[in-house]
């Protein structure tokens, strides 16, 4: 692994004139383009073909017309993405890929998690701060149930537009450390790093309309969040007009069937008519869902849901607070980290004399902190 040159984009971007901004977003599409114009037979990871053992014909990267400039060629293999490894995974027996279907692929996904219940006693890292007093407290009873619905409505989820769904190099965190520019010369990106999945970049993310009536500090935020939403706006204009089918399948991950949270995805009959009329659109009035609950399943799934989102609010809080990123599994740069223990200690404690009010419940939110040396 070689060192990038150049410098970070995020250390120039907020001094880049608007102008310069929008070309450095032209030229990312640009790049994304070029990705999907390659047609991948195959789900999975990209591998040296001569690295990997019986490669089928099916697994080879077919390039077209375009010229093979370095003399190698190139196959779809296992998957190397970090979930099938973390946490203890990489010693579980699972398929692991190449899939031929996105469906095949979730079925997987599910089958893994189901395998890891019978292996593990524990649950790697939570998504929220849970099993504390009055939180959604997750068993593996509860966890298998789930993922077995999941393998009931697999294969009705995915798109029906399979142009969306094709197999395709894609990066998932364009933001302005990832991203690495000429610093006499901004707008001449030099190289991208840390790839893996998709979504818009974050370079260009942005929250919520600019409020009303804001003082001469709040109006210069908002200037800038305008920006960033026009930067947001141009990027899906240009996307749509330079690959359509990158907009349809990011249309697709943010469209509400695609965006049903944990709980809807895993019970999508409930009492809510949205989501029955969800399904009769998505997937056809003339197929049933294959899932069916009492209405002491619905009543339980509806606290259990809002006690789970409670539970990840808490944990985005914390990590805000410690100054860490959303997932955050605890590893830091080893120059920093004093700094993390020291504020990790710190935000702990004010989390536990906030959300404690006996000493019983402080013990049970000290017995269940996920952030601890082991």
């Amino acid at each position: 692994m070689e060192r990038s040159r150049g410098v970070k984009l995020g250390k120039l971007w907020d001094d880049i004139p608007g102008p310069d901004k929008f070309e450095i977003v032209q030229q990312l599409v640009g790049f994304e383009k070029a990705l999907v114009s390659i047609r991948f037979p195959i789900y999975g990871s990209i591998y040296y073909a001569n690295n990997l053992r019986n490669v089928d014909s099916n697994q080879m990267i077919e390039l077209g017309n375009r010229k093979n400039t370095v003399g190698v060629e190139f196959a779809v293999g296992p998957t190397t993405n970090r979930t099938f490894f973390d946490d203890g995974r990489d010693a579980v027996d699972v398929r692991r890929g190449p899939w031929t279907s996105i469906e095949d692929y979730v079925s997987a996904c599910a089958n893994r998690e189901l395998a890891c219940l019978q292996t593990f006693s524990e649950f790697p890292r939570p998504q929220g701060l849970f099993y504390g007093p009055g939180q959604y407290q997750p068993t593996a009873q509860r966890k298998q149930e789930a993922l077995q619905n999941v393998l009931k409505v697999a294969k009705f989820l995915s798109p029906k537009d399979k142009e969306i769904s094709k197999p395709a190099l894609w990066h998932p965190d364009l933001h302005g450390d990832n991203i690495f520019v000429n610093p006499d010369q901004p707008t001449e990106i030099i190289s991208i790093i840390d790839w893996q999945a998709a979504r818009h970049p974050a370079l260009i993310e942005f929250e919520g309309p600019i409020p009303e009536g804001l003082n001469p500090e709040e109006q210069l935020e908002a200037k800038k969040l305008r920006a960033a939403q026009s930067l947001y706006q141009l990027y899906d204009i240009q996307t749509m007009q330079e690959c359509p089918e990158i907009a349809a399948a990011l249309n697709f991950k943010i469209h509400s069937l695609a965006r049903l949270r944990v709980f809807q995805a895993l019970f999508l009959v409930t009492e809510n008519p949205s989501s029955r009329e969800e399904w009769a659109t998505s997937v056809g009035s003339s197929i049933p869902c294959p899932l069916s609950f009492t209405e002491e399943d619905k009543k339980q799934q509806n606290v259990d849901e809002a006690k789970w989102a409670s539970g990840v609010e808490l944990m985005e809080e914390f990590l805000g607070q410690v100054g860490a990123y959303r997932g955050w599994n605890g590893w830091v740069n080893h120059n920093n980290y004093e700094h993390f223990r020291v504020q990790l200690e710190k935000c702990r404690e004010e989390f536990l004399n906030s959300h404690s009010v006996t000493s019983e419940e402080r013990s049970q939110w000290e017995a269940v902190w996920p952030f601890t040396d082991k």
